[in-house]
Parts: C-alpha cells; structure tokens; sequence
C-alpha cells in the first residue's frame, strides 16, 4: 500500500520556511532573542498554541541559542516575556468579549475546548493559571476562559508572572543544552545558578503533576 501524501506537502513547506528561518538566525543572530519571544507568544496565544508546534519550534530555538549564538539568561528573559505577554493578551481577550470568544474560529468547531478549561479552572481556582501552563489539552485556553469568568486581574497577573519563570526555564532548557552539548564549550559557561534552576524546574514540574494528582483524588 502506498503511503498516504495528502498532508505531506504543507508539512514539507512548513518544515522549509522554518529551515529559511533558521539559516537566516544564524546570520542574524541579534534577532534570535526576538524571535524566541515571539515563538513563546503564539505558544501560549488562545487557540494558537493548540495549532503551532511550538514545541518543537522553542527546541530548536533553544539548541540555535546553545550552540553559542545567546546566554541562557538571554534565552529565560525573552522566552519569559513572550508567555507573560501571550497569556496577558488571551486573558484580556476572554475579559473583555467573554461569552462572544464561543462564536470564534476554532472554538465554535471545538466548543468542548473551552469546556475543558473552564471546568479546570473552576477546579483549581488562581493555581490554575500556573498549572495550566504544564497539561497539555487546556494550555492554550485557561488563561483566556479566565478572563471569561472574571478572574480578577490582579490574581491572574501575579499568577502569569510568576508561572512564566518555570515556563521558560522548562520551555528552553532542553534545546539550549542540546546545542550546548554540540559546542562542548558553551556548555561549560553555564553558570552554577543556571544548574540549579535547571534542577529547580524538573522538581517543579514533579510538584505540580503531584499536586494535580492530588486534588483529583480529593475530588
């Protein structure tokens, strides 16, 4: 049986433009802090990050910075901003339009999407703006359904903030050690406090699938 091609060529374009990107970084290194930011904004963007494979595109991100081309630190802040913002823009969305978000493409296809999320949220309450951003299926959704139950600001935006550290931490870690790893190097200029946040990041990560196992059993 042959294979099926159907969605084999947008995949190849897709893949190639990214390619483009990816050699034109490596030119224009400055613009690599910038365009980790913006990846980390779709990612978290409501809706976006359900279609992106952003994934896959922070990794490769993370192993161009590695290779030498941006510090760590450089990599957390921009990918840092990039999710506080996208997340501040999906709740600001859901606050303002609230039940009108339900007519928009993809949701009104999807509408078990925002179900989902707002059963979450109603779960965890404010923690759910940090758990969130670690389980996959309501990622992209909770902080915008926040805004759609009136979240009040000041929780939410303390909430993002704080969550956006471990995010980026967790986000870029693996694809700047990859390339690190290539550019043995650069790997030895991580600084100590790099390690330790590393190590911090994992532990947090363990916390929070056990905090959410938990609550479930609770329930």
């Amino acid at each position: 049986m042959l294979p099926d091609t159907t969605n084999k060529i947008p995949v190849a374009m897709e893949l190639s433009y990214f390619d483009s990107i990816h050699a034109w970084l490596e030119i224009h290194h400055l613009w690599l802090g910038p365009v980790i930011a913006v990846a980390a904004f779709l990612e978290t963007l409501v809706a976006v990050g359900l279609l992106l494979p952003g994934v896959a595109i922070l990794f490769a991100l993370g192993a161009l910075a590695g290779s030498g081309l941006l510090d760590i630190v450089a990599v957390y802040l921009w990918a840092f901003l990039g999710a506080a913002l996208g997340d501040a823009v999906s709740y600001q969305l859901g606050y303002h339009y609230h039940n009108r978000v339900r007519g928009w493409w993809p949701f009104y296809k999807h509408t078990d999407w925002l179900d989902k999320g707002e059963q979450f949220i109603r779960r965890f309450g404010v923690m759910s703006i940090a758990l969130g951003r670690f389980v996959g299926p309501v990622r992209p959704v909770v902080p915008v359904v926040a805004g759609m139950l009136n979240m009040p600001p000041r929780q939410f935006y303390i909430a993002n903030l704080v969550s956006s550290v471990p995010w980026a931490v967790v986000y870029m870690t693996p694809g700047f050690l990859a390339g690190a790893a290539v550019e043995l190097d650069e790997i030895k200029q991580i600084p100590e406090w790099g390690w330790w946040s590393m190590g911090a990041a994992c532990l947090l990560i363990v916390m929070t699938v056990w905090i959410i196992k938990t609550l479930r059993e609770k329930r």
